[in-house]
């Protein structure tokens, strides 16, 4: 279970690669060529398939981590899991939020009793929904991601510098998420300070992935993994 949580995340961070490197066009590049441009809008289809796994396997990994973690505090693990699984949630909403403003783009039909200015600015009003929101969905998947990491630290399956910096990462991605909330003017000043969250995220799949957890460490007892 262990590697299959590190096998999610691995899953989950490549999506979001693709999401946010890859070839996917903007809905204004969309509202431009219209339906005359099905290659665009098959690349945009993609960013859809990419971030239904994304959600998918941060649920996965949700599973796995709360079963590996259970023995260590069984409470502690549902309330991570929890916020894990809500964060799903909440991504796949704000998905279907995306999906109304790239349908309004692309066939024009669905809305027969707008003119051209004011399917724009639904389309303006559903993408700035989607856009903003997402860092909403960020506070769940920050708790949950601390609480799991305490674990770790408390139960020395993993080496506690890896946990020490998963708590901090998550610590910061939920701070920064609030501020955002609470000061949409900060979001291109902060954005670079997620990076970091990235990369740990990175290094906890592959750790997970092939290293796994110390099977030997109990809670409380000095153990040789660190």
């Amino acid at each position: 279970m262990a590697r299959l949580a590190g096998f999610s995340y691995l899953a989950y961070t490549l999506a979001g690669l693709y999401i946010t490197f890859g070839p996917i066009p903007s809905l204004s590049a969309l509202s431009e060529q219209g339906a005359a441009s099905p290659s665009l809008e098959f690349m945009f289809r993609t960013g859809f398939l990419a971030e239904a796994v994304l959600y998918t396997f941060v649920c996965i990994s949700a599973a796995a981590m709360y079963v590996v973690l259970r023995s260590v505090s069984q409470g502690g693990a549902l309330v991570a899991a929890f916020c894990r699984l809500i964060e799903g949630a909440m991504g796949a909403t704000f998905i279907i939020f995306k999906y109304a403003a790239f349908a309004a783009v692309v066939n024009p039909d669905l809305t027969p009793g707008l003119s051209g200015e004011e399917r724009v600015s639904l389309v303006a009003f559903l993408r700035d929904i989607y856009g903003s929101a997402l860092y909403i969905l960020l506070i769940p998947m920050a708790v949950g991601g601390v609480i799991f990491f305490s674990l770790f630290f408390r139960s020395r399956l993993i080496p506690r510098w890896l946990s020490a910096w998963g708590i901090v990462t998550y610590s910061v991605i939920g701070t920064l998420a609030a501020s955002i909330i609470l000061y949409p003017s900060l979001a291109e000043q902060v954005m670079l300070f997620f990076v970091p969250g990235a990369l740990f995220e990175w290094v906890a799949a592959f750790w997970l992935l092939f290293a796994g957890i110390n099977t030997k460490a109990r809670v409380g007892e000095p153990s040789t993994a660190d």
